[in-house]
C-alpha cells in the first residue's frame, strides 16, 4: 500500500473558500427572506425502512446536514429543522436477503412495513426495528435530526387537507405521471393506493371511483404493492385517516407540501422522479425546494456502485478502517461530481483529513472558521494531528514489524517522530490510526503477503543494500532513498525500477513508501532482518 514519506505534505482535500454547502446556504437564504422570523427552514431527507440503512442513507442525511450548518452560520437566528421522514406505510415490495424467518415474512408482501411483525423479535414491527438501526447508524456522526413516519401522519391526520386536494386534483395529476408509464401500466393508474380492509395490504390495483364531496374512493383488490395478487374485496373507503396512501411519486409531493419543505438533496437516479413531483407539488399550489441530485459512487473500475451485487464501500467497513471524520469529509467532496469510493481508496482519504487536519491547525481563527474541517470536526476529534506520518506509512510499518502489539508499534511510532507522543490530541488520533491500521493490515495486507525469492541478479542488488544498511545505521532517510536510486541507475534503464524488488523483499508487495523515509521508521535493523530473511530463499 503506498504512503507518503515523512515531510511529505498532504493537500487538503477540499477548499474551505468554495464548498457547496456554503453556496446552498446562500440560495436557502434568498428563498427564505420573506419568511415571517420565527417560521423555522425545513431540511428534509428520507428513509425506507424496509431495508437496512447503508451509506447512500448517510449521504442523503448528512449532506443537508452540511447545507443546515452553512445556514446557521449565517441566519444564527433563524430556526430549522431536519426532517428524516420514515416511509413506513410502503408495502414490502421483496424480503431482503439479510433477515431472518424470510418465508414467514414473505406472507406479508403488500403490507405496509409498520404492520408487520419484527423478523428479528425485538421491536415492535419490521419498520421499528429499521428505524432503531437507523437511529444507532447516525449516532457516530453526531447529526441533529428528528424522525417523522409516515404511518403517523397518515393516521393522525396530519395529510388529510392535502389527500383531500390531491383528491380533487386527481385528473391533472394522473395526466402528469401517465405519460411517464408503460403503455400496459397506463390504464387505471391511480394517485391513491388504499390499504385493503380485508387483506391489509396496500393496494396498486384497482380504484373504480372518486368521491371529491366525501373524500372517498370506490376500489378492487386486485394486486398490491408487492405484486401480490389481492383478495378480491371491492367497496369505498376513505382516503383520511391512515386508510389510504398514495403513490411514490405523488407521496413526495405530498411531504413538501405539507411540511412545507425547503430543501431535500436526492441521488441522481431520482432526477425525473423530483421533477414529476415538482410538478405535482405545483398543481396542488406548493413551491418545490431547493436542492440538487448527487452522483453515484463509483467503484476502482469506475463502475456504479452497488450493495445488492456487493460492490462498494459499507459504512461497517470504513469505520473499521479509517476515523468517522473522514467519512464525513469524504461526503463533503463536491457531489455533483461521480466520486471513487472502494476499500483500496480508504488510506488515501485517511492522509486527506490528516493534511487538512495540519492545514487547520496552523490557521488563524478565521481561517479555521471558513474551512471544510468546521463541517467534520465532532466533539471529541482531536484538534490537531502533529506529525509528519502518514496512514500508508503506518501500515507498511505494523506490515514490516508483523506484530499486533500496540505497545510495540507505538515504541516505533514514538523513536521516529517524537512529537506524537508530545501532545495529547496528536497521541489520540495516532492511536486510533494504529487501530485502523491493524484492522486494514489483518484483512486486506497480511492474506495477499507473499514471500518472495530473488533472482541472481538481484541477491546482488540486496546485498548492496544490506552492506550500506549495516555499515550505516544511522544512515538519514535521504541518504538511504539515495542510496537505493544509485543501486537503480547502476541496475535499470531507468532508477525507479528497482523499487518493486524493494517492497517485494521488505515488504512482501508490489508497491509502498518512500523508502528512505520507511526505513528509518521501521529501522535500519529490522529492515535487515527482512532483506536477510529474502535472501535465504532460493529463486
Amino acid at each position: 500500500m503506498a504512503g507518503a514519506g515523512k515531510n511529505e505534505s498532504q493537500a487538503p482535500a477540499v477548499s474551505g473558500a468554495t464548498l457547496w454547502p456554503r453556496e446552498e446556504a446562500e440560495r436557502l437564504r434568498e428563498r427564505v427572506s420573506s419568511y415571517e422570523a420565527s417560521r423555522p427552514v425545513i431540511f428534509q431527507s428520507g428513509f425506507g425502512p424496509s431495508g437496512l440503512p447503508h451509506l447512500g442513507t448517510m449521504c442523503e442525511i448528512l449532506r443537508p446536514s452540511y447545507v443546515r450548518h452553512a445556514f446557521g452560520k449565517i441566519e444564527p437566528s433563524r430556526p430549522t429543522r431536519l426532517i428524516v421522514f420514515i416511509d413506513d406505510m410502503d408495502g414490502l415490495r421483496k424480503v431482503p436477503e439479510n433477515v431472518p424467518r424470510r418465508e414467514e415474512i414473505a406472507q406479508h408482501l403488500g403490507q405496509p412495513v409498520s404492520k408487520i411483525s419484527d423478523p428479528f423479535g425485538c421491536c415492535a414491527s419490521f419498520s421499528e426495528h429499521m428505524v432503531g438501526l437507523l437511529t444507532k447508524f447516525l449516532e457516530p456522526v453526531e447529526v441533529e435530526y428528528e424522525l417523522i413516519r409516515s404511518s403517523e401522519m397518515y393516521s393522525a391526520g396530519r395529510f388529510d387537507e392535502a389527500l383531500k386536494l390531491i383528491l380533487e386534483k386527481h385528473q391533472a395529476i394522473t395526466a402528469i405521471i401517465t405519460p411517464t408509464l408503460r403503455e400496459e401500466n397506463r390504464a387505471g393508474w391511480s394517485p391513491f393506493m388504499p390499504l385493503c380492509p380485508r387483506c391489509g395490504q396496500v393496494i396498486e390495483r384497482r380504484v373504480t371511483a372518486y368521491h371529491v364531496e366525501r373524500a372517498a374512493i370506490e376500489f378492487v383488490c386486485e394486486k398490491s404493492a408487492g405484486g401480490v395478487a389481492g383478495c378480491g374485496f371491492s367497496g369505498e373507503q376513505s382516503v383520511l385517516g391512515g386508510k389510504a396512501k398514495v403513490q411514490w411519486k405523488v407521496d413526495w409531493a405530498l411531504r413538501w407540501y405539507a411540511l412545507a419543505v425547503d430543501y431535500e438533496l436526492y441521488g441522481k437516479d431520482l432526477t425525473d422522479s423530483a421533477r414529476l413531483s415538482g410538478q405535482i407539488l405545483r398543481v396542488l399550489g406548493g413551491n418545490p425546494p431547493l436542492g440538487f441530485p448527487f452522483e453515484m459512487f463509483l467503484d476502482e473500475e469506475g463502475r456504479k456502485v452497488s450493495k445488492s451485487i456487493g460492490r462498494g464501500v459499507t459504512v461497517e467497513q470504513w469505520t473499521r478502517y479509517a476515523p468517522i471524520e473522514v467519512l464525513k469529509m469524504f461526503l463533503l467532496q463536491n457531489p455533483r461530481r461521480a466520486r471513487k469510493l472502494f476499500l483500496g481508496s480508504i488510506p488515501q482519504y485517511v492522509d486527506e483529513f490528516l493534511g487538512a487536519l495540519r492545514e487547520h491547525a496552523n490557521a488563524d481563527e478565521a481561517a479555521q472558521k471558513s474551512s471544510a474541517l468546521e463541517f467534520v470536526l465532532q466533539k471529541n476529534t482531536p484538534r490537531r494531528f502533529n506529525s509528519d506520518l502518514s496512514f500508508g506509512m503506518m501500515m507498511n510499518l505494523v506490515a514490516t514489524l508483523g506484530s499486533s502489539d500496540r505497545d510495540f508499534i507505538w515504541k516505533y511510532l514514538t523513536s521516529y517522530d517524537t512529537a506524537i507522543a508530545g501532545d495529547a490530541e496528536t497521541e489520540a488520533m495516532a492511536r486510533t490510526l494504529i487501530e485502523c491500521t491493524l484492522n486494514f493490515y489483518a484483512d486486506f495486507i497480511e492474506p495477499t503477503k507473499q514471500a518472495y525469492a530473488p533472482t541472481g541478479v538481484e541477491r546482488e542488488q540486496l546485498q548492496s543494500l544490506v552492506e550500506f544498511l549495516g555499515e550505516h545505521r544511522d544512515a538519514s532517510a535521504e541518504e538511504i532513498e539515495k542510496k537505493i536510486y544509485d543501486l537503480g541507475r547502476e541496475n535499470y534503464d531507468k532508477p525507479g525500477k528497482i523499487f518493486p524488488l524493494m517492497y517485494r523483499s521488505i515488504l512482501g508487495q508490489e508497491r509502498g513508501p518512500r523508502l528512505g523515509a520507511f526505513i528509518r521508521l521501521a529501522t535500519p535493523a529490522r529492515v535487515l532482518e527482512l532483506l536477510d530473511a529474502t535472501l535465504a530463499r532460493s529463486a
